[in-house]
C-alpha cells in the first residue's frame, strides 16, 4: 500500500482497447473500478502521428499492475463521460522507494 493510496479519491473502469477487426476497433469487456485521482483539465498534446490533439483529463494510478488496461484508444469511463486514452506514462523509483505510479493522459 502507497502512501498516496488515500488521495485516490476517483474510481474509472476501462474498456481495453484489443486492436482493429472487421468491424472497426475491438475492446474488452469493461474492467472493475480502478481508484484513481482524476485532474480534469484541458490542453494540447501531440499523437504519435504527430497530429495535435485537445486533452481532457490526466489519471493518476498508484496501482503500477493497472498499466495494460490503458493502451492507446482504450475507452475509459470517468464522472459521467467517456474519453480515448492518448498516451500512459509510468513513473518507476527503482531502488529509491518513492510511490511508483501511472499517469494516463486522455482526449
Amino acid at each position: 500500500m502507497s502512501d498516496f493510496d488515500e488521495f485516490m479519491v476517483h474510481t474509472v473502469t476501462v474498456e481495453t482497447h484489443a486492436g482493429e477487426g472487421p468491424f472497426g476497433n475491438t475492446t474488452s469487456p469493461e474492467s472493475a473500478p480502478i481508484p484513481c485521482l482524476i485532474e480534469d483539465s484541458q490542453g494540447l498534446s501531440r499523437t504519435a502521428t504527430g497530429d495535435t490533439v485537445s486533452t481532457t483529463a490526466t489519471l493518476w494510478i498508484m496501482d503500477t499492475t493497472q498499466r495494460d488496461k490503458f493502451t492507446p484508444e482504450s475507452i475509459v469511463h470517468l464522472n459521467g463521460r467517456t474519453a480515448t486514452v492518448l498516451r500512459i506514462e509510468e513513473a518507476d523509483s527503482g531502488s529509491l522507494g518513492l510511490p511508483d505510479h501511472l499517469k494516463v493522459v486522455l482526449t
